[in-house]
């Protein structure tokens, strides 16, 4: 067995951040290059080459390469200023005025997954981590029910490694949109009465963890689990303060 300790990584990154009053945000775009899976391991050990005689078939998309990733937040209150109910009195400010409204939306394209091909190699010690190769078919066009395309791959020769690339195959986008609604109401000078109202992924969007990319098996394109990310849920709270 050989083992070595190099590696190179090549991180290009880019931010625009903005911390306007009400909708503050930013998004981020880059890209980086790795040639072992840095930060994380295969199999549950070290990472492990496919062929220690080809390393540069390792260089690839880092784990953790994300292209697009954009984050925004908006808070507004009401009767925050002269033209947004501010003057209200009686019992229209009582019910209109400082009602304080939330959201925050991320949206991301997905990180890379590598195609594998669960055998073993006679003579090494490599078991369940081999590439599978690559075909003419492209992997995004997928027949209905999946979302990879089982054709892209096939299993590599007999006695021979894929050429399928490392982290080769982009997961799924990710997306989610929050929003809150509260209130804090004074009665009297050392009694207050809160309500929040709180929704996570408000537009029940789905978002899959992951695809499966085991070459040869049923499951190969559908998602790695049942569970999907971010089911939108409601919460309501109240809460009385005794100052």
């Amino acid at each position: 067995m050989r083992r070595s300790g190099a590696g190179c990584a090549v991180v290009h990154k880019g931010r625009i951040a903005g911390n306007g009053e009400r909708v503050p945000g930013g998004t981020e775009g880059g890209k980086s290059v790795a040639d072992a899976a840095l930060g994380a391991s295969q199999g549950g050990g070290a990472a492990i080459a496919q062929n220690w005689l080809n390393l540069r078939a390792e260089r690839a998309l880092s784990n953790f390469d994300q292209r697009h990733l954009l984050n925004l937040q908006a808070q507004y209150t009401t009767g925050s200023g002269v033209f947004h109910a501010a003057l209200l009195s009686g019992w229209h400010g009582l019910i209109l005025k400082e009602w304080t409204f939330a959201g925050q939306l991320m949206l991301g394209s997905g990180t890379p997954l590598t195609p594998v091909y669960p055998i073993a190699m006679p003579g090494t010690g490599i078991v369940g981590i081999i590439r599978p190769s690559r075909t003419a078919a492209p992997i995004d066009e997928a027949p209905p029910g999946l979302f990879l395309n089982p054709a892209a791959h096939v299993p590599p020769p007999a006695a021979a490694w894929g050429n399928a690339g490392r982290n080769s195959i982009t997961g799924p986008d990710q997306f989610c949109l929050d929003v809150s609604l509260g209130r804090t109401f004074r009665l009297r000078d050392m009694f207050t009465f809160d309500l929040r109202l709180d929704g996570s992924n408000i537009l029940n969007h789905v978002t899959f963890p992951s695809w499966d990319t085991t070459i040869n098996l049923s499951k190969t394109g559908l998602s790695v689990s049942d569970r999907l990310y971010s089911l939108n849920s409601l919460e309501f709270m109240v809460r009385s303060l005794l100052q």
